[in-house]
């Protein structure tokens, strides 16, 4: 059964157990602020969820118990009042010329396009044996142009040429991983072309492209997966709370001249500390994972790489962000972050990838109620292997999954000070650790440090104290009352029943020596610790809910012909 995120706990009458819920009486949320976020509204009961799209492949990743790990929204949000929107909800297809000074002869599959335009069009996309993204896009470009002008629909044979195109991108060319997605996805189906959004509040039937297909669907598909139109939907519902963004372009660049930074994450007005939380780890980390990320088109869209079970996806985005850039996470000089965080919820369309089972598709409602860290983390980096470390009472207990989320191994009994060497161990190595926190927590000057149902990243290990270096994905703002960064011990992090996640980033590389860089992103082969093979052999299942203030969770998993039970204490 999925997790049950906070937003399904009646926030309105259980504010303690309830950090992903909002109230215009909170501490932060005072009545300067509520005329900017709910404009002559009363809170609305949310809509009934989107059913998934037919064509949608079951994610196995929605039926897995990632317990109780949830997401606390920032205390303090910095915003402006919404504009009009600079970006138009209908899709343009404007060309981006290819251009090229060495050309290299067109493999024979070219030739066999029926279509004189668009077999000079592929002709021209290849440049020193490689697809250009510019190439394709005025391929595409062009038959919309055609569409229009002579206001017909998608022939058959334009048709079977775009089929042809799609399923020779690594036939005597080179094209980026990237790309071979994003054309498939255009030209074969894929279950996100089941409706367009594009920035609206709500989304319309859109389809997979076929022949007969219309000017006005086909346009839209470019939209989607060429220049990023299909805009998040404008509507945003988190608990009880609901209320309208709008989106104009931002002008900053994608990083700074230092590259990504953990200091770029200042999470906003969205519960989706799970994914920040681990964009911050990365970035300080290694900046290349999160480099490589990111495809730039040149044209002020970019591509996003997510992986989903250990296999790469992506999502094409523009720079035009929510109310500019300033509701949601904010990224001072830079908009990577805001970008992933867009791009996370855009991938949403083709099914919910967020450990969470709240789904109204490409919208940011869908990211915004809580996730699990666990599965934002394997979607950040790829990690074959994902592992977390659970207070059971006086120990630990130790589970592993692999990069489909099934089961491989666990352990009880484990010390905290073993556990701490394996902590202190992976973040040398490299690997990303996660703090899943269920409880609150000030410091001696009054300033808060660990907030109850929040992740955050554990950034680093101090040997001379034995403390755990952490930091808050609510990053800075003015006035705060939390610390970003602080020091905790792991015995603290036991007594309040705590969850570490780490991944096998680091090891996997050192291990496996199979990093392999493209234009279309990083990828991790199976390091030698993977039991990916044996995933299969275990069963899962939550056997118990709450208790009182406390909740139990039994976690089953068969292996061969032996049965355990691992009870997992989390703190309310």
């Amino acid at each position: 059964m999925p997790i049950q995120p906070q937003g399904l706990r009646k926030p309105q009458t259980d504010r303690n157990s309830d950090q992903t819920g909002f109230f215009e009486n909170d501490s932060w949320f005072t009545s300067d602020l509520a005329p900017l976020w709910l404009p002559n509204q009363a809170p609305a009961a949310p809509a009934a969820p989107a059913a998934p799209p037919a064509a949608a492949t079951a994610d196995t990743s929605a039926a897995i118990a990632i317990y109780g790990n949830f997401c606390s929204v920032a205390a303090t949000v910095t915003t402006t009042p919404g504009t009009t929107s600079g970006v138009s909800s209908t899709t343009s297809t404007s060309t981006v010329a290819a251009t090229s000074t060495t050309k290299t002869p067109a493999p024979a599959w070219v030739n066999t396009l029926t279509n004189a335009q668009i077999k000079a069009d592929m002709t021209a996309a290849i440049t020193n044996g490689t697809v250009t993204y510019a190439g394709l896009l005025k391929i595409f470009t062009d038959i919309d142009a055609t569409l229009a002008a002579t206001k017909t629909k998608l022939s058959a044979s334009q048709f079977a040429d775009l089929k042809t195109i799609a399923a020779n991108l690594n036939n005597g060319v080179s094209t980026s991983s990237y790309l071979t997605y994003i054309t498939q996805a255009f030209v074969n189906g894929n279950a996100a072309n089941a409706t367009w959004t594009g920035g609206a509040a709500s989304s319309v039937a859109l389809g997979n492209l076929a022949s007969g297909s219309t000017e006005l669907q086909f346009a839209e598909l470019i939209g989607k997966w060429f220049l990023g139109t299909d805009l998040p939907s404008s509507k945003v519902i988190l608990g009880s709370t609901q209320f309208s963004v709008s989106y104009s372009n931002s002008t900053k660049p994608l990083f700074s001249a230092a590259g990504a930074s953990m200091n770029d994450i200042n999470q906003g007005y969205l519960g989706d500390c799970y994914l920040l939380a681990g964009l911050a780890e990365v970035a300080y980390k290694e900046q290349s994972v999160i480099s490589s990320m990111f495809t730039t088109n040149g044209n002020g869209s970019y591509g996003v790489r997510f992986y989903v079970n250990g296999t790469a996806r992506y999502v094409t985005v523009n720079s035009a962000l929510a109310n500019g850039g300033n509701i949601f996470n904010n990224g001072g000089a830079a908009i990577w972050a805001s970008l992933a965080e867009k791009g996370y919820a855009e991938l949403q369309a083709s099914g919910v990838y967020t450990g969470n089972s709240i789904n109204y598709g490409n919208s940011y409602t869908t990211i915004g109620n809580g996730g699990a860290p666990e599965i934002a983390l394997e979607a950040i980096t790829g990690a074959t292997q994902i592992t977390d470390f659970r207070a059971m009472g006086g120990s630990w207990g130790k589970v592993v999954y692999n990069s489909s989320f099934g089961v491989t191994n666990y352990t009880t009994g484990n010390s905290t000070s073993g556990v701490l060497s394996t902590i202190a161990a992976s973040l040398a190595a490299g690997d990303d650790v996660i703090l899943s926190s269920y409880t609150n927590a000030k410091d001696a000057t009054g300033k808060t440090t660990l907030v109850a149902n929040h992740a955050m990243s554990i950034y680093g290990y101090n040997s001379a104290n034995c403390m755990l270096q952490i930091r808050n994905p609510w990053g800075s703002a003015a006035g705060q009352y939390w610390q970003t960064t602080f020091e905790v011990s792991l015995a603290t992090l036991l007594a309040a029943g705590d969850t570490i996640t780490i991944d096998n980033v680091g090891d996997a590389k050192k291990l496996a020596a199979a990093t392999i860089t493209t234009s279309s992103g990083l990828k991790l082969t199976s390091d030698v610790n993977d039991l990916a093979g044996a995933a299969s052999g275990f069963v899962q299942a939550i056997a118990s809910l709450t208790d009182g203030g406390a909740s139990n969770v039994a976690f089953t998993q068969g292996l061969a012909s032996q049965q355990h039970t691992l009870a997992m204490p989390l703190a309310a």
